[in-house]
């Protein structure tokens, strides 16, 4: 058979990207780091406070809310309830914190979970051709 023959056997292009339950993977993961940060920083902070760790006094106590703020009436109960949380900044600055290292971790974990599954080559790819070339001389 030629080679312009449509008979010709013709090779399946490659997967466009990764599998679609990644996306969903990561997304999942996006929303629950925080939370999971939130819970372990308010626990962090009472079990700190409580054995004496030097946290920074400024933190510490419930938030200051500008007067100027209370005066809008639908505000309030929301006001109320930021001013009811205890140690709110310091629970804050920790989240953050946790935030950051926890998807840190899960990064260097999936890069390495990534580059151990995936072939460099594909069986349709070609590796980089060794090809040494000469110095041009005139």
């Amino acid at each position: 058979m030629g080679v312009y023959n449509p008979m010709s056997r013709q090779a399946s292009p490659p997967p466009a990207g990764p599998h679609p339950i990644w996306r969903g993977f990561g997304c999942l993961i996006s929303l629950l780091l925080p939370i999971i940060s939130f819970a372990g920083a308010s626990l962090l902070i009472d079990y700190g406070t409580q054995a004496g760790w030097p946290i920074p006094y400024q933190l510490l106590g419930p938030p200051a809310i500008h007067p100027l703020l209370w005066k809008v009436a639908a505000l309030v109960p929301l006001w109320a309830f930021i001013q009811s949380q205890n140690n709110l900044y310091a629970v804050l600055a920790l989240t953050f914190l946790l935030t950051i290292i926890l998807e840190t971790i899960t990064s260097i974990l999936y890069a390495l979970m990534y580059r151990s599954a995936v072939p460099r080559y594909r069986p349709l790819d070609a590796p980089p051709p060794n090809v040494r070339i000469k110095r041009y001389k005139r």
